[in-house]
């Protein structure tokens, strides 16, 4: 809608400005003179054809069917304004994920205190969940957009009247007034009416929404600020454990640790350097621990991304909990550090080569 374009509106409609040419005045000039201008059908009879101000303008189509196919007329800008509504109310998914999601919360306050540490020395303690979140924003430079969205998100008035409008059925929108409009005026008023529509299909995430922001009415603002990013960002990185959204999967997470940096010795007691990898598992079954780079050791089969670590006494677990996630990311991570026996060999691959060696996954490189 062009913003420098005058347009009319009558009866429910919009009328753009008509271009006439000479046959276009021709074939109008009878019925102009004897005031008879052509009707269209509809919900309403009018006129085809409106002169204003010595301008003529052209029934095009009404302002509810408008409202009603945007999302297919112009799908890209309808999921634009879709997108900033819910922003401006912290309705998004991703919001509703990191206050609601079950899992991404036995991620965050269950999983992770068990790896970080807030205090030097080997006592561990047991860290609340607001210590968590403390721990996090100390950790994390949690950019000032998220300040003032937190106190936005503790504000509930808005929602509430929101939630009171539809419930008493008061109407979503008003249609604007007959006469010219600026085209950017009209689009203005369109924008607000798709937002009042959005709102009214998001009625029930709404109630839910008002009931989770009771809950955290309290909270500090600092901490709701370190959810928001969390949910904004879909991942997380603290002291070399972290997680991140699984693409692939919607509401699933792959959960890692680092390895640091490590030696492995060979048959012969030569020394052979490994770089860190991240040793992940997924929220999402089989709770099996891969490696997510691409890497390369005895316990993986080949030399890619995503491979599963060699574990033969290890049996996945068939249920995700917090302890089974910890023993899974531990059970890898001692498979790669500490798992390898050089006497032994015991693994797809030999750091050294043997006498009778088949070409496999080649060491040397890593020897120091």
């Amino acid at each position: 809608m062009d913003s420098g374009l005058e347009l009319l509106i009558e009866s429910g409609y919009i009328y753009l400005p008509l271009l006439l040419d000479p046959d276009i005045v021709t074939e109008m000039q009878a019925p102009l003179r004897s005031e008879r201008l052509p009707t269209i059908s509809g919900p309403s009879e009018s006129k085809a054809v409106i002169e204003v101000q010595g301008k003529h303008f052209a029934k095009t189509l009404s302002i509810d069917s408008l409202l009603d196919n945007y999302e297919k007329i112009n799908a890209y800008d309808y999921k634009r304004i879709r997108n900033d509504c819910l922003r401006k109310y912290q309705l998004t998914r991703e919001v509703d994920d990191i206050f609601l999601d079950g899992t991404l919360r036995t991620i965050l306050f269950r999983v992770m205190p068990y790896f970080i540490k807030k205090n030097r020395g080997l006592h561990r303690n047991k860290l609340s969940d607001e210590e968590i979140l403390d721990l996090i924003g100390e950790k994390i430079n949690i950019p000032g957009k998220y300040y003032k969205e937190a106190k936005a998100f503790q504000d509930s008035k808005p929602l509430k009247e929101i939630l009171k409008g539809l419930e008493n059925q008061k109407p979503i929108f008003k249609l604007p007034e007959n006469g010219l409009h600026s085209g950017q005026k009209l689009r203005d008023w369109l924008h607000e009416a798709i937002h009042a529509k959005v709102l009214a299909s998001e009625h029930n995430r709404i109630a839910e929404a008002l009931q989770v922001r009771e809950q955290f009415s309290q909270a500090k603002p600092e901490h709701i600020a370190t959810l928001l990013y969390i949910a904004d960002t879909g991942s997380l990185e603290i002291d070399g454990f972290g997680f991140t959204r699984n693409n692939s999967y919607q509401g699933e997470y792959l959960v890692y640790k680092r390895t640091g940096d490590y030696v492995l010795k060979d048959y012969y007691a030569r020394s052979y350097f490994f770089p860190e990898c991240r040793v992940a598992v997924s929220t999402y079954s089989p709770f099996m621990p891969f490696v997510m780079e691409k890497y390369k050791h005895p316990f993986l089969i080949g030399h890619k991304s995503g491979q599963e670590i060699c574990m033969k006494d290890f049996v996945p677990p068939d249920e995700l909990t917090a302890k089974n996630v910890i023993r899974a990311l531990e059970e890898g991570l001692t498979a790669l550090c500490y798992g390898y026996d050089g006497r032994r060999r015991n693994g797809y691959h030999s750091l050294d080569k043997t006498w009778v060696h088949i070409p496999t996954i080649d060491f040397e490189d890593y020897r120091i």
